[in-house]
């Protein structure tokens, strides 16, 4: 599966849960996703997603680690 079907899954995945999510594109070109408040790349909600933890739950542990 391509990084685009990925990553649109787990859009969907969001959407379907119900939890708002915008998205940015930098000036770089890179586009960053903005969910519930918390900025995440493309390549953290497929990581996520692939790991079944694209929840508030999930985003709040993440957050935890990416921080140590």
């Amino acid at each position: 599966m391509t990084a685009t079907n990925n990553l649109l899954d787990a859009l969907v995945q969001l959407a379907k849960a119900g939890m708002a999510f915008t998205n940015e594109v930098e000036p770089n070109g890179k586009e960053t996703y903005i969910v519930d408040s918390v900025r995440l790349t493309d390549d953290e909600l497929i990581l996520l997603h692939q790991k079944g933890a694209l929840t508030r739950d999930g985003i709040r542990h993440y957050l935890v680690d990416r921080a140590a």
